[in-house]
């Protein structure tokens, strides 16, 4: 992501970025008060733009936030904006907060949201697998952040600060405050054992991702065995392997876990026999998630 983005699309205009974009009584910059979606562009089309919308869509009416265009003219214009800032792949974010409104908390009687389009060149990767370690934050089931993309994401981000282990990973294990694991601090968890796959369910302390209900419908249509649930941290620390997704990264595999009773651990299952029956067909469905398997240096 080294290149400059140029443009920005903001309530159906396009602006150059260095120009200011919220007020300074925006709900959004002030409170958190709105939601966001990040999709990969491939090509210079984003991917799954449909998934992207509908979740965004579903958070939007659950907080009674007005979304100010329809699906059809914002997909036009973001698909015009990576046009226009030169964008082969990478990735666009979209941005929609309630709007301004009066000091406090109270919702604005007549509340004009903004909409704002921004895209990045270049995806996020990994040279090697990586090892996640464990988050000293909690996810809290009850909290709106837990379950929607909203932009109050310091949760997420103090979870990379504050980890158990003196060596900081680049991405974590939370659990929620109930002691069962919840997520990464940017991905949702998958992992196998034997003939079975696992991830924890929706319902309180997990956003529910595009790339993860995706690979629940592949791995469903390949016939493999699924169980969604409840699951201390033993669950995944004694698994076969793992990985974790998202909408950037897709599928990616696991090295190991920081963390244990017993210290680190390493899965070392990717090359197996029992793996290429099990998981590859998987990985191969899905496409781009079965690379940098290799350890870290």
């Amino acid at each position: 992501m080294s290149k400059a983005v140029n443009k920005i699309w903001i309530n159906g205009q396009v602006q150059e970025a260095s120009l200011p974009v919220f007020m300074a009584t925006d709900r959004g910059a002030l409170l958190g008060d709105g939601l966001f979606e990040t999709i990969k562009v491939l090509a210079g089309q984003p991917c799954y733009f449909d998934d992207h919308w509908a979740r965004l869509c579903t958070s939007a009416k659950f907080l009674n936030l007005p979304i100010s265009f329809e699906r059809a003219s914002t997909l036009q214009g973001l698909v015009s904006l990576t046009r226009c800032n030169g964008l082969t792949d990478g990735v666009a974010r979209l941005t929609l907060s309630r709007g301004m409104g009066p000091r406090g908390l109270d919702l604005p009687v007549n509340p004009d949201p903004v909409m704002m389009l921004t895209t990045a060149h270049g995806l996020p990767h990994y040279d090697h697998a990586p090892v996640l370690g464990l988050s000293q934050i909690k996810r809290n089931a009850c909290s709106v952040s837990s379950c929607h993309k909203t932009l109050s994401y310091i949760d997420n981000i103090a979870a990379r600060m504050q980890q158990t282990s003196t060596i900081k990973r680049d991405e974590v294990v939370i659990l929620d405050t109930d002691g069962h694991i919840a997520s990464a601090s940017a991905a949702n968890l998958f992992w196998w054992d034997e003939q079975v796959l696992y991830t924890p369910a929706l319902g309180g302390a997990i956003i529910p991702g595009t790339m993860r209900a995706r690979v629940l419908v592949k791995a469903h249509d390949l016939g493999m065995e699924i169980q969604e649930g409840l699951y201390r941290p033993a669950a995944l620390l004694t698994a076969k392997g793992a990985f974790m997704t998202n909408a950037l990264l897709g599928m990616q595999l696991l090295f190991g876990l920081d963390f244990g009773p017993e210290g680190a651990v390493r899965f070392t299952t990717h090359s197996s026999p029992s793996f290429m029956a099990f998981m590859a067909p998987l990985l191969s469905m899905l496409g781009g998630g079965a690379n940098k398997t290799s350890p870290p240096a």
